[in-house]
């Protein structure tokens, strides 16, 4: 049974130079340095020539609004707040103002307080494309993604050439499962402005598209671009994990926790990793570590208990297997391997009440064998048998289902019914002692002692404990 990944990622933010100064006062050498400076992007200088001009006009709403600018750039938003606000309350109420505001609310992740200033910006000029876009980005930060794309919707329309607003849309459209529309966008911005975190999000688009080689050579790409980006490998691994290239998948998960240790959805999935590796001992760190980082969903404590069963830690495996369910009594999984946790302790009537359970979620060919399982321990062979007709009903070819099925028909003397399965389980798996043991048994009840002898030593040969009591009995030579 294979687990399903989820991503889990952080929106990130692009951090382009949007801004116009005011024009030049050609009058003052110190304002026309400061913004020439600001052009050439030497932000620092440029503040500090504003600064200076400051000193003597301290309430030149055009300067403080231009520093303001400088230290955005310089990525001081809670001083751009200071400047903006003073630039505003001297008499600069235009659009760019409330709108530079509001991208340094936005980046300090203000998100309320950036839209009321993105709505004033829109107020003072309709239709701005810019405004419109990155209220549609802080709607995506508020998770109102409905909301987002309506707005992004009308920044689009508003300038069918501003490459932002569709990277935004994008993001919008994946959180709205609208993979197909996202993945358009993606391509729009990308023909527009070639930027890797575009790539980014349309390698998402495309895993969950199922596009799994166009999702590996956008997040290539990333890669490419940025060797230290955590989250690209960490959904590369996810990617490779979903083809079951298990080894690829653990390699970018050691390469996102080696550049991230701090995320602990990457750990849990390097743990899932190395689970299906069979790697079970190596994998338990790994859960323990997501769980101790505050992962505390179903899942997360229903695969430490799975592979706490693996590792034969029963007691550790009950302990989060109770704790799966408690958090889901819709697990399916956690009530299977509870019960297969239970048959360890042969406590065959808890293994049937989790059975009951699991099967009442989802009818599984491996569900239906475990209950018949314990069913036949309490010698209910007719119950038994009819489990074992519904896993093979499931899955036809299934091998312990016919082998046990064909015991339970020897419990109750159905010989031919039970040889037809016993021949067929030797059929699929010419080495399972215990199906030759049993057919050895019924052959002597069905007066073929030669076979019986036949099988029976067949059955020691590969090991089977009781064979050997029973060709004395047959006095097989």
């Amino acid at each position: 049974m294979k687990p399903n990944l989820q991503y889990l990622f952080a929106l990130l933010i692009l951090n382009y130079s949007f801004f116009a100064q005011r024009d030049k006062e050609e009058a003052d050498p110190m304002f026309t340095s400061a913004y020439t400076k600001y052009e050439n992007k030497d932000y620092s200088g440029s503040y500090l020539d504003y600064s200076s001009y400051l000193m003597k006009k301290p309430k030149d709403a055009a300067a403080l609004y231009n520093r303001g600018l400088c230290a955005y750039e310089m990525k001081d938003y809670q001083d751009g707040i200071t400047n903006f606000n003073k630039s505003i309350s001297l008499g600069r109420r235009n659009a760019d103002a409330f709108y530079s505001r509001g991208l340094c609310h936005y980046n300090l992740s203000n998100f309320n307080v950036a839209i009321a200033d993105f709505d004033t910006a829109i107020s003072l000029r309709a239709g701005y494309t810019k405004a419109l876009t990155y209220k549609g980005a802080a709607l995506n930060e508020l998770k109102r993604y409905k909301e987002a794309l309506i707005v992004l919707d009308q920044a689009v329309n508003s300038d069918s050439n501003y490459d932002n607003s569709y990277y935004f849309r994008s993001i919008t459209k994946y959180n709205l499962k609208d993979f197909e529309g996202g993945l358009a966008d993606c391509n729009r911005s990308l023909a527009l402005k070639n930027y890797y975190e575009t790539y980014f999000w349309r390698g998402l688009h495309y895993h969950n598209l199922k596009r799994h080689k166009e999702s590996l050579a956008d997040y290539d790409t990333v890669i490419a671009h940025d060797p230290k980006y955590a989250k690209a490998y960490y959904n590369r691994a996810i990617v490779y994990y979903d083809l079951q290239n298990y080894t690829k998948s653990l390699e970018d998960n050691n390469k996102s926790i080696e550049i991230d240790p701090t995320k602990p959805e990457a750990y849990y999935n390097r743990a899932l990793t190395k689970h299906q590796l069979g790697k079970y001992k190596d994998a338990e760190p790994d859960f323990n570590a997501a769980i101790d980082l505050k992962l505390n969903q179903s899942k997360h404590f229903l695969w430490r208990g799975i592979n706490y069963y693996f590792l034969k830690k029963y007691s550790e495996a009950m302990n989060d297997l109770n704790t799966a369910i408690q958090k889901d009594n819709q697990s399916e999984y956690g009530y299977y391997y509870r019960a297969l946790v239970k048959y360890t302790y042969e406590d065959d009537k808890g293994v049937i009440e989790d059975c009951n359970l699991a099967l009442a979620i989802n009818k599984s060919h491996d569900t239906y064998y475990q209950r018949g399982i314990s069913k036949y321990n309490l010698k209910d062979y007719t119950g038994a048998i009819e489990d074992f007709n519904e896993s093979l009903k499931l899955k036809p070819n299934y091998k312990l289902a016919t082998l046990e099925r064909g015991i339970a028909y020897y419990q109750i003397e159905k010989d031919e019914l039970a040889l037809a399965d016993l021949n067929k389980a030797i059929e699929i798996d010419g080495k399972s002692s215990r199906a030759y043991y049993f057919r050895g048994k019924l052959k002597k009840y069905m007066n073929d002692i030669p076979g019986s002898c036949m099988d029976l030593k067949q059955a020691q040969s590969l090991g089977h404990d009781g064979a050997t009591e029973e060709l004395a009995k047959n006095a097989c030579k």
